[in-house]
Formats: structure tokens, C-alpha cells, sequence
């Protein structure tokens, strides 16, 4: 028979599980347009859940896949940009050509891999 305690840690693994593996795929280093060559000079760097937007510390929380486009996540950002943890909702994709889209509202940033 298994026990509440079990059922519940069981959930909450099953939870954990699934943020982590719908961020891996954005992983690497981004900018606008080109990359410099400068590992550190980057504009967005994606680590499974952890984000660095310029230096800013931020983290990719509760995943959900879109519809459209193919492979597209809805995610939480949440970023402190020194006043305290500041979240937002992100969409994260892919275009035709391999770059990186960040869509939040109705704003869309587009990234080269610099990986």
C-alpha cells in the first residue's frame, strides 16, 4: 500500500521533471543578429531552467507547450533586475532559419545561436 507521503513526492518529482526537460531545448548563447566571438559578450544565455539576459539573473519556470509554432513553450520568467523578482510570460520557439524567438505579449525579440 503506498502512503500519502509517497504519492505526494511522487507528484511533485513528476512536476520538477517536465520543467527541466522542456528548457533544455533552448539551450546556448544568443544575440541579436551576430555573434561577436566573445563567450562572455553574449545577450541571452539559456542553462535548463536558468536564464542570464544581459548579466541579469533570471529562471524559466511552469513549461507549457504551444500549438503553434511547432515546438514552441510558454514559460514564466521571472528575472531580478534589482528591485526583487520581476516574472513575465514568454513564449520561446524557433524559426525556419534556426534562431531562437522570444515572444512576450505582444513584443518579439529574435536571436542567432552563438553556440
Amino acid at each position: 500500500m503506498m502512503t500519502r507521503s509517497f504519492l505526494l513526492r511522487l507528484a511533485g518529482a513528476a512536476l520538477l521533471v517536465p520543467t527541466a526537460l522542456a528548457a533544455e531545448g533552448f539551450d546556448g548563447s544568443y544575440e541579436y543578429g551576430y555573434c561577436s566571438g566573445e563567450a562572455d559578450a553574449v545577450a541571452l544565455r539559456i542553462e535548463g531552467e536558468t536564464v542570464a539576459y544581459y548579466e541579469t539573473p533570471c529562471t524559466l519556470t511552469d513549461p507549457v507547450a504551444q500549438d503553434a509554432p511547432e515546438g514552441a513553450v510558454q514559460y514564466t520568467l521571472t528575472c531580478d533586475y534589482g528591485s526583487g523578482p520581476s516574472p513575465e510570460t514568454v513564449v520561446l520557439s524557433f524559426d525556419a532559419d534556426g534562431n531562437l524567438v522570444m515572444r512576450t505579449g505582444d513584443l518579439e525579440d529574435t536571436f542567432v545561436s552563438c553556440d
